[in-house]
């Protein structure tokens, strides 16, 4: 059986990074190096402000005018995204969660090319799976699992 072992970070969509980077920078939160995955399923640039042992909060922007953060900024404005959750057994998750009802965006775990950050980590490999927000009630739920070597991801 697969587990979750890891609340990751809540991905914050928005319009302007260099503003919300400054607002929050303000605030007195740091932040890790810019993360730019342009090609699909993601199609972002990635900045997150790690909160300790306990997760982050990661602001999330458009590569493009057709990526899935683009179109959900036109639809609902800027606000909560995902949540990203880590697991131990992507493929194994998966199956149990189709199981009780669960779908999901793939069909297999996609993998990142690398360097591939998930929140304040960086692996060797980065799968990650998308549950369809219908399917969990509205919600986006991004699940990874962190393969070989894990280390943080660079300061920014």
């Amino acid at each position: 059986m697969a587990s979750i072992v890891e609340f990751i970070t809540v991905n914050l969509a928005v319009k302007d990074l260099d503003t919300a980077l400054a607002r929050f920078r303000a605030l007195g939160f740091s932040s890790l190096a810019a993360a730019r995955m342009p090609e699909p399923p993601a199609e972002i640039t990635d900045v997150t402000l790690p909160l300790g042992r306990q997760g982050a909060v990661s602001l999330i922007a458009a590569t493009g005018p057709d990526s899935p953060v683009a179109r959900f900024l036109d639809k609902r404005g800027e606000g909560v995204y995902s949540i990203a959750l880590r697991t131990d057994d992507l493929a194994e998750l998966m199956r149990e969660w189709a199981a009780a009802g669960v779908r999901w965006l793939l069909p297999e775990p996609y993998e990142f090319p690398r360097p591939s950050p998930a929140g304040r980590h960086l692996s060797e490999k980065l799968l990650a799976n998308w549950v369809r927000p219908g399917s969990l009630h509205g919600v986006l739920v991004e699940v990874f699992e962190l393969k070989g070597a894990v280390g943080p991801a660079p300061a920014g």
